[in-house]
């Protein structure tokens, strides 16, 4: 018998219809996957990177260190003294690891910067359950306590929020290297602001 179809060309079936459809369903399956590990994977690396070191660390503290000076002031000459710094980002950074470090707090490499938006966004690497994961943060800077602090609203593994019990742990552990300093006592009107690169923190030191 002839068959209507040219020689090496064989006729599409339902069944070799339903395997082609197979396939082009596992090639965008294949394709999708790819798409969110590469997602993952690259989710640290999107943030902003801030070199953290010994210079921008001592430099941040004598910045932190300008109010218990004009406390001390106010103290001496009986008038008000207005003080007014900014921390960089690699300050903060600095200071947060040091911090971190010192107090054997499960979490390193932090890196933060300051947005235009008022918020601060961070990363680092937390070391919790045995396991070491980077992490995504972000938070406000807010006077709680005449302390300065981050309030961190949300922690992130790459692009996928933690679980509650384990996000709380991280967040925990990541809050307190952030508190900027000691407490900053006798001071008036003291406020933090987030701009682009730069926390300013200024008040009004007051004498006894």
């Amino acid at each position: 018998m002839t068959s209507r179809y040219p020689t090496g060309v064989r006729p599409l079936t339902d069944q070799s219809g339903r395997g082609g459809l197979r396939l082009l369903v596992l090639v965008v399956l294949l394709a999708l996957g790819g798409y969110v590990a590469w997602n993952f994977v690259n989710a640290r690396s999107s943030g902003v990177q801030v070199t953290s070191s010994a210079a921008a660390a001592d430099s941040g503290r004598q910045k932190a260190l300008a109010f218990a000076n004009a406390q001390a002031q106010a103290q001496r000459t009986g008038r008000p003294v207005s003080v007014v710094e900014s921390f960089t980002d690699a300050e903060l950074s600095s200071l947060a690891n040091e911090a971190a470090q010192q107090q054997g707090l499960p979490v390193d490499q932090i890196s933060l910067h300051s947005t235009s938006d008022g918020t601060v966004r961070g990363q680092a690497q937390a070391h919790v359950a045995g396991t070491s994961v980077p992490v995504t943060l972000e938070g406000s800077p807010v006077v709680t306590g005449n302390r300065v602090a981050l309030n961190v609203t949300s922690t992130h593994v790459g692009a996928i929020p933690l679980p509650g019990p384990l996000g709380d742990q991280v967040a925990q552990a990541i809050r307190q290297p952030l508190q900027l300093g000691a407490p900053i006592s006798g001071f008036q009107d003291l406020q933090v602001k987030a701009s682009d690169g730069r926390l300013t923190v200024s008040g009004v030191a007051q004498p006894a």
